[in-house]
């Protein structure tokens, strides 16, 4: 029996039986493990270099769809909220289609409208809102998973990810320039 720590440490993944070809190789320590490495579970075993290049490519669209996917949703909120400010204007206008003025009630539903420090305050219908916790929900899964990448240490897998969300952030991240500016405007703080 060795007491000697071994420079990589490696779980065989492959069902125990010996002599059913190699296993995957899992290292806690920084690698550059191509073939038999394996990722988030035995069934995503790499056997050839073309599974791994694929491998790096499909990382790296994932990450590049996070960003796609927190832009649809910083989009989709912008919509909801242009929506309810023109619902906003148009009943303060006296023009909510019905053809008598209604200043101060929402021309949605007949609920007044906010005034004073909180006026402009929006907050989305439960199917918005639904619609809202999916498109997040689905960003945190595939950011979890991408974190989960990240643990095995792999080169090649770190690199394909910090490269994808890259380009994700370089291709979906231009509409946040000066956005953190306008969201305090008018507020004394």
């Amino acid at each position: 029996m060795s007491l000697g720590v071994p420079s990589q440490i490696l779980m065989d993944m492959g069902g125990g039986a010996p002599g059913k070809g190699p296993s995957c190789k899992i290292s806690m320590l920084w690698n550059w493990t191509v073939i038999d490495s394996c990722f988030l579970a035995s069934s995503w075993h790499v056997r050839t270099k073309g599974q791994f290049a694929g491998s790096c490519l499909g990382v790296f669209f994932l990450c590049a769809a996070i960003e796609l996917v927190r832009r649809l949703g910083r989009d989709y909120d912008r919509r909801l909220v242009a929506s309810a400010a023109a619902r906003t204007v148009s009943v303060e206008d006296g023009s909510n289609g019905s053809g008598s003025p209604n200043k101060g009630v929402s021309g949605v539903s007949g609920v007044p409208l906010l005034s004073g420090p909180g006026a402009g305050a929006f907050a989305p219908n439960w199917f918005q809102q639904v619609f809202r916790s999916v498109i997040y929900g689905s960003q945190f899964t595939a950011a979890f998973l991408v974190m989960l990448l990240g643990m095995y240490y792999n080169g090649y897998i770190l690199i394909s990810l910090f490269l994808g969300q890259t380009f994700g952030y370089f291709l979906f991240g231009r509409d946040t320039v000066g956005a953190a500016e306008g969201v305090h405007s008018g507020c004394c703080c």
